[in-house]
């Protein structure tokens, strides 16, 4: 289950920023950013104009058009440049006020800070992520501008094609699965029909899992080299390239993101 956020608030500069826009300003949104920030019960966020501790900063990766007052934005944080992991507490908006530069527009954080994400230290392998949709009302939805080269994982020239799915926060988080199975072959060597397709229990995010395979028994002749292919999000394929007529596999699914 993904950690859960309190509803977000306009800070007082948003507030001011908000009724600019409604005046005809065009809002420009320029990044969102995650902390680990630690809050009371009931603390008054409207006066911050900073997350408390900040550690991961990035441009929006979608907008959607909710209404004529709201937009959805969806960001994509990776663990890719973190040396230390730390529990996400704290998450913020920010956007450019035509007196005052960039701001603090508004923020969120977490309803049970014992319970929040946590984003683990990048192993040099393959990178964590972790998906933010934040719900935001701009007064003038129909025209957000969202600021190029901030990280995103998307250009800000591609985000008005782009949508994402209308929800709560979601997290992306490593999994692994193991299982087993028998592959035939029925061809005389060196032709080999083994493949089949292994269907993952949970359904990944992105194509960066391991799939690591032992060979459990065979006969018919020789194994050779079992094969992963044809990766995507809910499967892959297994096969050998030897000679035996039955080689029985068993595999182990590592890393990969599942979104909840």
């Amino acid at each position: 289950m993904a950690a859960e956020f309190k509803t977000g608030v306009l800070t007082t500069k948003g507030l001011a920023l908000l009724a600019k826009w409604q005046f005809g300003a065009t809002p420009v949104i320029t990044r969102i950013a995650i902390g680990s920030g630690t809050y009371t019960d009931g603390e008054d966020l409207t006066g911050r104009t900073s997350l408390k501790s900040q550690k991961l900063s990035v441009g929006v990766t979608s907008k959607t058009i909710q209404n004529s007052t709201t937009v959805l934005l969806k960001a994509i944080f990776s663990n890719s440049t973190l040396a230390a992991g730390f529990s996400v507490t704290e998450i913020g908006v920010f956007a450019t006020d035509p007196d005052e530069g960039e701001i603090l527009y508004s923020m969120a954080v977490s309803a049970d800070e014992a319970h929040a994400d946590f984003l683990p230290a990048y192993n040099g392998t393959y990178p964590s992520t972790l998906v933010f949709n934040y719900q935001l009302e701009t007064g003038n939805a129909s025209s957000v501008t969202i600021q190029a080269n901030m990280g995103a994982y998307a250009s800000a020239d591609d985000v008005n094609a782009m949508s994402v799915t209308v929800g709560k926060l979601v997290t992306a988080v490593t999994t692994k699965e193991t299982g087993s199975v028998t592959l035939t072959n029925s061809k005389e060597y060196p032709f080999n029909d083994s493949r089949v397709t292994v269907s993952l229990s949970t359904t990944r995010h992105n194509l960066y899992y391991d799939v690591e395979t032992v060979v459990m028994a065979y006969s018919g002749g020789l194994p050779g080299s079992v094969t992963v292919t044809d990766k995507q999000l809910n499967g892959f394929k297994l096969g050998f390239d030897g000679s035996a007529s039955s080689v029985t596999v068993t595999y182990r699914v590592k890393e990969g993101m599942e979104l909840l």
